[in-house]
């Protein structure tokens, strides 16, 4: 009897010991379902955006979240799960705008954003941004309380840089706090060195259309007169710089307002900087930021038609043959895996797949707002042109597979999907996905 009892003594504080040896216990139920949960429990809901193809995202799966003490803090504050950005996450990771990962989420249990990070972290770090999570959400300043005091409050300088520093530290991006402070702040004179160091250390949020713009604009030449030479380097690329906000904060923000401002701005930039870009493109993602369908479907057409008018099959494939010859042959007879993933990029097509893929992103946008026979014969055409460059056919396959499928011919889609998996590379990101996608296709539902 008593051996009985140390047994269940023993195994009663093993099991004990194991679970708070752990690491974080994620639940395998939905994003709705965790926030119900966490309502009930009074948690909050942490969430690991990852992908399957994501390094970081495996490190930090192996070495980080299994770690005991991860798990104490993380398991006692949230409920956890982890969603894929490209699967059944996808929709989630729109909402909460999550472009890179890993990717960390926090909400309430309302849903909202407390706190957002990214990246691979140490086991210290990772814990001090689950903790301040937890404050975040509970202080005075919560980015929530924030977010809706700001609209009313734009004339509250102490408020506007108490708003714009806490937005930094909750992981957001604080351009518009900054805009709005510079705009009433007096502690600060426009000329003076405190004003051009402010403006150099906060740069990467200075918008286009900006008080911090215009302060830049009328101050250059005093701020180049007193700046190190360091300092006249980040002065003299700023105007680059700030349209490079504009365009990263108007996708991120998904505004057509602010992006117009960034096209604007774009087109006024020196010629060897405009190269870097394509205005055209930037055109059809402000239509589909105004959900304007017929004018994004106008320059589509006009892109890809432009495209496919620029040279002639036989051009393209002689321009390949041309690069094949002279970068791809001393590669050949080497057994070094990066030499031979390089030949088979050569042999494909250097300017072939370029077209193609082309083809591929465009049509398959293109894909989701067309309904007419004319449109559809429209991508028939471009389908048509991507098979008889000869290179990368497998998305030629996989765009050709979501048209028909888009018609209600599963069949024929499916056919397509798995003829474009066959010979998908493996080592390209997006095959994950695309293995999803057929799975999805054969329960029939939406993609």
């Amino acid at each position: 009897m008593k051996r009985n009892v140390l047994m269940i003594i023993a195994l009663v504080s093993f099991a004990v010991f194991s679970s708070a040896a752990q690491g974080i216990e994620f639940q395998h139920i939905s994003l709705k379902e965790a926030l119900k949960k966490a309502n009930s429990e009074n948690k909050l809901v942490f969430i690991d955006f990852y992908t399957t193809w994501c390094a970081p995202c495996k490190a930090m799966a192996k070495n980080v979240f299994t770690l005991p003490e991860v798990g104490k803090v993380y398991n006692k504050e949230y409920i956890n799960i982890k969603l894929d950005a490209e699967k059944e996450g996808l929709e989630a990771a729109k909402k909460y705008k999550v472009n890179s990962y890993p990717t960390y989420i926090y909400l309430n249990p309302n849903g909202n954003l407390v706190y957002k990070e990214s990246g691979a972290r140490m086991a210290d770090d990772f814990i001090k941004i689950g903790r301040e999570a937890v404050a975040s959400a509970n202080s005075q300043y919560s980015l929530e309380k924030l977010q809706t005091d700001f609209p009313d409050k734009q004339d509250d300088a102490d408020f506007l840089k108490i708003y714009f520093t806490k937005l930094l530290e909750y992981g957001q991006n604080p351009s518009e706090g900054i805009d709005a402070w510079l705009r009433v702040q007096n502690e600060i004179e426009e000329d003076d060195v405190d004003m051009m160091e402010f403006l150099l250390k906060y740069r990467k949020y200075i918008l286009a259309g900006s008080k911090g713009e215009d302060i830049i604009n009328e101050n250059f030449e005093e701020y180049m007169d007193i700046a190190t030479r360091k300092e006249e380097g980040d002065l003299e690329r700023f105007q680059v710089q700030i349209v490079q906000n504009t365009k990263d904060f108007a996708y991120e923000s998904r505004s057509p307002e602010l992006w117009l401002t960034f096209m604007k701005s774009f087109n006024k930039l020196p010629e060897n900087y405009k190269k870097r870009g394509n205005l055209l493109e930037y055109k059809m993602v402000y239509y589909a930021m105004l959900k304007d369908e017929n004018a994004y479907k106008d320059v589509v057409e006009v892109y890809v038609d432009s495209l496919m008018a620029d040279k002639s099959i036989v051009e393209i494939k002689a321009l390949d043959e041309k690069i094949y010859e002279k970068r791809a042959k001393p590669l050949e007879g080497n057994k070094a895996p990066e030499a031979i993933r390089m030949l088979e990029a050569y042999k494909n097509g250097v300017k072939g797949a370029s077209i193609a893929k082309e083809i591929h992103q465009k049509g398959r946008a293109y894909l989701d707002y067309i309904n007419t026979k004319r449109e559809y014969k429209t991508l028939e055409k471009w389908i048509g042109y991507g098979y008889e460059l000869g290179s990368s056919k497998y998305l030629i396959d996989d765009l050709k597979s979501k048209m028909y499928y888009k018609r209600g011919k599963t069949k024929k889609a499916i056919e397509f999907k798995e003829m474009a998996l066959e010979s998908w590379p493996e080592n390209d990101k997006k095959l994950s996905a695309k293995k999803y996608e057929l799975e999805q296709m054969k329960k029939g539902e939406l993609l």
